[in-house]
């Protein structure tokens, strides 16, 4: 399994319009093939800081939708929203379910 996050500075003001289209890009993404769970983090310290979190159960899987068209449409909207951005992929070597 892999797992890709995503630090993203959103536009001031906009953090609201960030959650509100990442809850509807998270509900599309969740029926990829390969999808395994996705979180939204956000920073209590500075509200414009997120994390989107989204688990693959192989990264072949993450890397066909990452460098989909489909991908690249479906994710414009928070684009659009961001100041900034940086993705790190890494695998995950031990994960422990309560």
């Amino acid at each position: 399994m892999v797992r890709a996050t995503l630090y993203m500075k959103v536009k001031a003001g906009h953090e609201g319009d960030f959650e509100q289209a990442w809850r509807g890009i998270a509900e599309r993404v969740r029926r990829e093939p390969g999808n395994v769970g996705q979180a939204l983090l956000r920073d209590p310290s500075d509200p414009s800081s997120f994390v989107i979190m989204s688990d693959w159960d192989s990264r072949e899987a993450f890397g066909r939708f990452e460098r989909s068209p489909e991908q690249d449409a479906l994710t414009a909207p928070l684009r659009a929203l961001r100041e900034s951005a940086r993705m790190s992929i890494y695998d995950v070597v031990v994960r422990v379910d309560s």
